[in-house]
Parts: structure tokens; sequence; C-alpha cells
């Protein structure tokens, strides 16, 4: 989360269609013991509970609606806006530099105060060099912190402080718009360093019973690859008006046990896309549940290996990028991966994202549309792929070419995707795909991590602003190492020129610049489809919000009835 990002998040692990996050509900008859208790169900475990570490929608969500920042965001007739929530004021000073923020009387599930200190304590935490925060860079718009960072001063000159306990100031390096919603990211919520350094940062990460949390709900249960519970916590500020008594997550990634639970009455909610929304349309007209769309926020993308090139070293050539990228039918991948339920890619920012009053994608309109118009044949697709083997000293006998596909064997979406992908690159370029099918999460990384892949499939859920998609590729932040190793010093250069910009029109023709350069000219990711949200939720269901942006879901104040 950096300069300007608002919020953004890796989809779990190689899941690149459905949303990582399926709610499902608790099936229980209605009584006085569990009729505030809500089952949801996760593609998989959260990697960290540490908040200043969260990479993934799940981990996001789940923290999100556990603990506290100074805001939280709601969805109110049909927009995303910011509640005030651990802070109860704040002003801004007439030069846009200097916010002072009020904080609210509130505690720990421990018991123990939140002070401003613990606000300080997670930026600092956050840009802390030592650390190798992916998020570090959101910081990056108060005074120093870019420079702490990187290791150039000392912590104690990085723009944020507490004059007193209930007093929290940050200080900018200059003026930033949409800072505040920037802010309300999960990443600077307070931590409490006592308990981290008593216990230590990998330990931190994982066990829940070390766990203190200051939001509505706290951690009492966690399985590893069966479910995780979060309890009401009566500490809260606001308890009250919380209504849910227990959440349980259950860790699965099988449909065909959330289309059970949805046939037999159920599910009290599920937010999906693609083929698993069509599926689920037809087990909702039971008329058992409401069924509402939204626009799509995230990015369904093919990410190349642009760090070790890949086994071959193909990967580092950006015609062979550029073939990769072009020889994708993006409508005919909707229509046959998606069941025609996204929206071909236009770009890497999807229609969803603003600045301002002007809408992104219509101001930078189509940038794919020219370059597949020119290489709609597949022969120029071929001779462009063996101009980049060319260059690279290979041979150009596209047959010989095998290209490495990184997956997972129990994500379902995925056998969909490479079959489509594999058919694709052998009828218009005439390569063979296989793929790497890793058994679990953990295999997967480390093959990612190892360079061990070609390209791989993921998605990005970003913000309503395009930078939370472009800073992605910058190269001096945390994030595009796990995204192929794209680096580009004019991006960088381009990216860092966005410092201090405040002109919408400005800002929008470097957004676009950045976008073009990212997408068409060095080929460093391959946009494929936005999906098209479908919310699925149970009439008994109450005041369950799902924000645009940020945190998947919000039931801090849901309730059944």
């Amino acid at each position: 989360m950096m300069t300007s990002k608002l919020q953004r998040f890796l989809w779990t692990a190689a899941v690149a269609l459905p949303l990582s996050v399926l709610l499902v509900g608790c099936g229980q008859k209605s009584s006085s013991s569990n009729k505030q208790d809500l089952n949801l169900v996760e593609a998989g475990d959260p990697t960290t509970l540490d908040v200043n570490d969260i990479r993934n929608s799940n981990e996001d969500e789940i923290l999100s609606n556990a603990e506290e920042g100074l805001f939280r965001t709601i969805h109110k007739d049909g927009k995303d806006k910011l509640q005030l929530a651990g802070a109860k004021s704040y002003t801004l000073s007439k030069d846009k530099l200097i916010y002072t923020f009020k904080l609210r009387s509130s505690k720990w599930s421990d018991g123990k105060p939140v002070v401003a200190q613990q606000y300080v304590d997670s930026v600092i935490r956050e840009l802390n060099p030592k650390n190798g925060f992916a998020n570090a860079m959101s910081a990056f718009d108060i005074k120093n912190a870019k420079q702490y960072n990187s290791k150039q001063v000392p912590a104690s000159s990085v723009g944020v402080k507490a004059p007193n306990k209930s007093t929290f100031v940050i200080t900018l390096g200059h003026p930033t718009p949409n800072f505040v919603q920037s802010f309300s990211d999960a990443v600077f919520y307070p931590v409490r360093l006592d308990l981290i350094k008593k216990h230590g940062n990998k330990e931190w990460k994982t066990d829940w019973k070390d766990q203190v949390t200051n939001g509505p709900f706290k951690i009492t249960q966690w399985k590893t690859n069966d479910k995780l519970v979060l309890t009401k916590n009566p500490k809260y500020w606001n308890a009250k008006n919380v209504k849910l008594k227990k959440v349980t997550y259950i860790s699965t990634s099988k449909d065909s046990t959330i289309s059970s639970l949805l046939q037999s009455g159920q599910l009290d909610a599920d937010v999906a896309s693609g083929t698993q929304a069509l599926d689920f349309k037809k087990v909702a007209k039971s008329g058992k549940l409401n069924i509402n769309k939204m626009p799509g926020t995230a990015a369904n993308l093919i990410v190349f290996n642009q760090k070790t090139g890949g086994p071959q070293g193909l990967l580092k050539n950006a015609k062979i990028r550029k073939a990769l990228s072009l020889a994708i039918d993006r409508k005919a991948y909707n229509k046959i991966v998606a069941s025609g339920q996204e929206k071909p890619a236009q770009g890497f920012v999807p229609a969803s994202a603003n600045f301002g009053s002007v809408n992104y994608r219509k101001y930078a309109g189509n940038i794919l549309a020219g370059p597949e118009k020119e290489y709609k044949s597949s022969a120029k697709l071929k001779r462009l792929f063996q101009a980049g083997l060319k260059e690279e000293g290979k041979s150009t006998d596209l047959s010989k070419v095998k290209l490495i596909y990184l997956t997972e064997t129990n994500d379902s979406s995925d056998s969909d995707i490479i079959s489509f992908i594999k058919q694709q690159y052998k009828d218009k370029l005439g390569i063979t795909v296989n793929a790497s099918a890793q058994p679990d999460d953990a295999s997967f990384i480390a093959q990612r991590n190892k360079g061990k892949y070609d390209f791989l499939t993921n998605g990005w859920i970003g913000a309503n602003d395009p930078q939370a998609y472009l800073e992605l590729w910058y190269s001096k932040g945390g994030f595009q190492q796990f995204f192929g190793g794209y680096h580009d010093a004019k991006y960088d250069k381009l990216y860092d020129s966005l410092s201090g910009v405040s002109s919408v029109k400005q800002r929008l023709k470097i957004y676009k610049e950045l976008e073009t350069l990212l997408v068409t000219k060095d080929y460093g990711v391959a946009p494929t489809t936005v999906p098209v949200t479908t919310i699925f939720t149970s009439k008994s269901l109450h005041n369950f919000q799902t924000p645009l942006f940020g945190a998947g879901v919000n039931y801090v104040y849901a309730y059944k009835k």
C-alpha cells in the first residue's frame, strides 16, 4: 500500500478467477443460542495474522473485521464510504500536510488501552527495512518515510508522532489526494510492540493464542486446513451494537461443497464471480437468497517470470512476452473460462477505478485494442515469438519451445484456464505448455520464489484509485517480487514523478503513461479479464456489506433476523 495506494491485495496463492472469499451460512435452525452465528468459507488459510504483513485478500478480510484502525469502509447506496472507527475526529492543516487524529477511548481484547503511540509504532514497523514488509511503500507519502525505508534517515525523522495518548499526528512530505482512504488500510492498524517483542515477529504471524485485537471480534480457535473461529470481543468500544456472537471460517476451495450448502438452504451469503457465480445463480432460484451485482474491482492476469526468465530464460525477452500476451483472445477467455460472466480486460486497471470525478478506464480507453488488432494473425504472432527467440540466441523452431505454467492441483479454476491457454498457445504460436501443479499453497509459493516457472495466473484487488494498481509494479516497492519481478527504470522514474502532483489532469496523464508502458510496451503483464461480482445473501441476513474496495466484506454490524 503505497503513496496514494488505497487497498490492494494478492488473491490467495494461485487463485485467478473466483474470489478467494466465499461466505457460507451456518445452516442451523434459528435459536437463541445460534441465531447470531455466521459461518464463512475461505479458499485457504491466512498466511499471517500480522496486520503489518498482510498480503492476501483473506487475511485482509479476517483482520479488517477482527481489528480496527482509524476508519472502517462501509458500503451504502452503491458507494464506498469511510466511517470513523478508532478515531472520533480529525483535522487537516491549511497546507494539507498535517493530519491530526483524535482517538476515541477503546481497549484491546486483553483490557489494555489503545493509545496513539501504537499507531506510530505500526507505521514505523511497517517501514522498518529490516522487516521487509511488502506494503512499506504504502506509507511513502509520509514525511521521510521513503528515506527511512531506504536507510537514509533514522526512524525518528518519519512524520508520525503521538503528543499524548489520544492524539496521533501525521505529517506528509507533500499534499496527497486520497491519503485518508489510503491510511484506512489494515496494514496501518495499531500494534502491540510489547507482545510482538515478547513472542518475536515469526511467532506473532501465526500463533493465534498470542494475538490480541482491538476490534469487534477476537480469534479464539484456529486449526489449519479446517477452520478459524472469531468470537465477539466484549472489550470493543461499541460491543453493544455488534450482534454476531461467533464467526467461523471454514477452509475449503471446493465449489461442490459450497453449492451443496446453497442448495440445502444453509448459505447466509456468498461473493462469487465467473462460472462459479453462474452455477450458484441456478441454485439461488429457490427464492431463499437475494442476488445483487457489483462492478468488478479485481484484475485477472497472466504473470510472466521476468526475475529469472523461467527455466530457459525466455521470459526476460519483451517480444516473447508480447506474443504470449497478444496470443490470448480475451473475449474467448471470458466466454470459455468464465462462461461469459466477466469482462475482457482493456488494460490492467479495471473500469471501477476513478480519480476524483473521472473514471480512469473511460479516460484511458482500451489500450490493448490496437496491439490486439495488429497481431490478430497467427503467422504474425509466430514471427514475433521467433524474433524474440533469435534475440536470445535460441532455436526458432517453435515446436521445440516448452513453457511451464505454475498452478495448484486443488484449484479447479486453474484447470479450466490451463486447458484454454494450452490450446491458445498451441494454435497461435505453435508452442507447448506443461502444467507444474503443486499440491498446496506452500509448495506453490516455494516453486514461485525459486523461479521454477515461465508464467502463472493470479489476480489483484485494488482500490478506487488507479495508483492502487499501478504502484504494484514499482520496483522499489515490496509487491512486484510476487508478480514476476517486473523492473523498468523508466517506469520507476515515471512513478516517482507522481510525488507531489495533485492535479487530476496531470495524474491521469501519468497513470495512462504508466499503464501503457507496463501493458503494451514492456508487456510486463498480460491482463485477461475483470470479474463482475455477484453477491448472494440470505433473506435472514441484514447489514452484511460488500465494499467495492478494501476488505471483501464487512460484517461488523451484520445480524440475522
